[in-house]
């Protein structure tokens, strides 16, 4: 396509907006509606997928050595860990650090571990942490063959039902999007009819004296993408809004109870930017040529 050409179809399309305002603000706040539904379902969909994000984050191997082991063992061992395949970090704690944590987390009941610190019963360890959970089993298996190893504890069924709960969260939340973005392009290909109903008798013209489909349907195409960013553009700023004050809502009334970590503003902005600008650009674009079909039978 020629640039002369789309540079038409663009100054056609924003005249035709502007000649036709109220058909196209109808349109466009369909598409604003839409988006905006879809938004903020989007917004929470990011929020549950950076939720099992971190939760995926936090899995980690314990490996318990064997006692009396020499510092240059240990630290030979810790070099070998993290060489391993899969491997983010691999931190040791020793057997009196390991006691100091578990007489903090007894709190009141610390008493019960007196005179323990000349016993200690507890072994030396290293905590691993991994690059991706499912990589867990694999390392384990490398670690449990290293010698001077007494145990190697994951939590492997924990982390099967951890890895399938988020799959099938991501996997959900995708079917739900597609379903919502394809109930919007009939909804706003319904809205849109209207405009190009209005204007038929500028499109049987146009046919008449022998414009090809695809030079009718050129300014309709555009219009449908201006008028998707548009809405893009509107449900973005309400959605980035709400977002800020309902965030910081949600932390208040969660201080001192929970800990509840929501994707940072910045993340949500960029994210949502992208995504919304995508979709509104298909629902326009494809709702308009959905549109338009019917009247280019002349």
């Amino acid at each position: 396509m020629k640039i002369r050409t789309i540079r038409y179809f663009s100054k056609q399309s924003f005249r035709n907006l502007w000649r036709n305002k109220a058909m196209s603000v109808a349109a466009i706040g369909s598409v604003f509606a839409a988006l905006l539904v879809i938004g903020i379902f989007l917004t929470i969909v990011l929020n549950i997928d950076y939720l099992a994000t971190e939760l995926e984050s936090q899995v980690e191997i314990k490996v318990y050595m064997n006692d009396g082991l020499s510092t240059d063992v240990i630290y030979a061992m810790n070099k070998d860990i993290k060489a391993l395949n899969g491997v983010d970090d691999c931190s040791f704690v020793s057997k009196e650090k390991a006691l100091e944590e578990f007489n903090e987390q007894l709190g009141e009941n610390s008493n019960l571990l007196d005179g323990l610190e000349d016993d200690n019963p507890l072994a030396d360890s290293f905590i691993v942490t991994l690059l991706d959970p499912k990589m867990a089993f694999n390392v384990t298996m490398a670690i449990s063959a290293m010698s001077n190893v007494e145990n190697v504890v994951y939590g492997k069924e924990e982390l099967e039902k951890l890895l399938n709960v988020t799959y099938l969260l991501r996997l959900g939340s995708l079917a739900i999007v597609v379903i919502l973005v394809l109930i919007s392009i009939f909804i706003i290909s319904n809205t849109i009819k209207l405009t190009v109903f209005a204007r038929r008798k500028e499109i049987g013209i146009m046919k008449y004296v022998g414009a090809t489909d695809g030079f009718v349907k050129g300014p309709f195409f555009i219009e449908g993408i201006l008028m998707g960013l548009i809405g893009s553009l509107i449900s973005m700023v309400v959605i980035s809004v709400g977002y800020y004050y309902g965030s910081r809502y949600i932390e208040q009334q969660s201080l001192g109870l929970i800990s509840i970590n929501l994707l940072p503003m910045v993340n949500i902005v960029y994210n949502l930017s992208i995504l919304l600008a995508v979709i509104g650009i298909v629902i326009g674009s494809v709702g308009s040529m959905i549109s338009i079909r019917k009247f280019l039978k002349v």
